[in-house]
């Protein structure tokens, strides 16, 4: 039985895609991931289809892959394999989708959700807007080709965000790029009808006036977030800055495992397109998901909320760079995009 979780309509020749499970802030399931890449190669295909146009009920877009769910399957299960062959496919599928392809960021936009909406020739962002890449907190790493595009930020702002997770808003999407369009909250409705119409999307002059720490800092970001985890951490410890204290702090509560190898995996990524990014991380994935980092990690951040997980290592000073490589090294069969 198909469920409502992903809705598809039709109007004026824009095929309009409707992410449904708020209470989960929309988080992408495999059914979801399937129907999507589905109905886009079928949109793809048809003439009448001139534009696409992404947006999630509630207060998200869509906060990320249905984590949980990972984890609650059993190691007999293969889940942690097919869901992310499916949502790394869909991800090369709307970074092809040669027809307009708009994205409303009107709210959260996370994770697996950043793969649904960055690929698209057109992302919106409001004044509510949260972004982020926070998945060293759940002994992960920042996928969905998350290597391609923050490698390609400006120096060292891709790795801190891919590190720390940091939340950027609509100043600073808009700075970095990741956002296209910026429109106040209350005008994204008329901005969308528009859309739909078949009218070029206006650009704001005016972005809003919010506070931006990533922004204040950035000079700082630049120098110190290059070269491995151990050189970035040892910089921040060093630093007089209170926000190197206070990001160093921050690190420290994520898993050592992760940022380890998410810093290696930008450094591998400088030079990929998003496919082979995708073909990496795909490897990738299929170890990590099976570390206990990743089970005590979910499990402390979404299944028994204890927010203390136990890291193995426990320290960044303890991680074996050798052992960070062996989890890069191909293991299955090659993900077919």
């Amino acid at each position: 039985m198909t469920s409502n979780f992903i809705q598809f309509s039709l109007e004026n020749n824009t095929g309009i895609i409707n992410l449904n499970r708020p209470e989960v802030l929309n988080a992408l399931n495999l059914e979801m991931a399937q129907r999507f890449h589905q109905q886009l190669k079928e949109w793809q295909n048809n003439p009448q289809i001139k534009r696409v146009l992404l947006k999630g009920k509630g207060r998200a877009l869509c906060a990320g892959a249905d984590i949980k769910s990972l984890y609650l399957s059993s190691k007999k299960n293969n889940l942690k394999k097919k869901f992310f062959q499916m949502e790394y496919k869909l991800n090369n599928a709307i970074n092809e989708f040669d027809k307009p392809y708009l994205s409303v960021w009107n709210g959260i936009v996370m994770g697996g959700g950043v793969g649904l909406s960055l690929y698209g020739n057109c992302r919106m962002v409001s004044e509510i807007a949260k972004f982020a890449m926070p998945e060293t907190a759940i002994g992960f790493f920042p996928d969905v080709g998350a290597s391609y595009f923050l490698s390609k930020l400006d120096n060292g702002i891709g790795l801190f965000l891919g590190l720390t997770g940091k939340v950027c808003n609509a100043k600073d999407l808009m700075a970095f790029g990741l956002a296209t369009h910026y429109s106040p909250q209350e005008l994204i409705g008329k901005a969308v009808e528009n859309y739909i119409l078949g009218e070029e999307i206006n650009q704001q002059d005016q972005l809003p006036a919010l506070p931006s720490e990533i922004l204040t800092h950035k000079n700082f970001i630049e120098d110190t977030f290059m070269g491995n985890i151990q050189s970035i951490m040892n910089k921040l410890k060093n630093s007089s800055l209170s926000f190197a204290k206070k990001i160093y702090d921050h690190l420290l509560t994520r898993c050592p495992m992760s940022l380890a190898v998410t810093a290696e995996l930008l450094h591998l990524a400088k030079s990929k397109n998003l496919k082979k990014c995708l073909k990496m991380e795909y490897q990738l994935s299929q170890h990590m998901v099976y570390r206990e980092d990743f089970n005590n990690g979910v499990d402390s951040a979404l299944v028994s909320k204890t927010n203390s997980p136990v890291w193995s290592p426990s320290s960044i000073y303890d991680i074996d760079m050798n052992e960070v490589k062996k989890l890069f090294q191909p293991h299955i069969e090659e993900l077919d995009l």
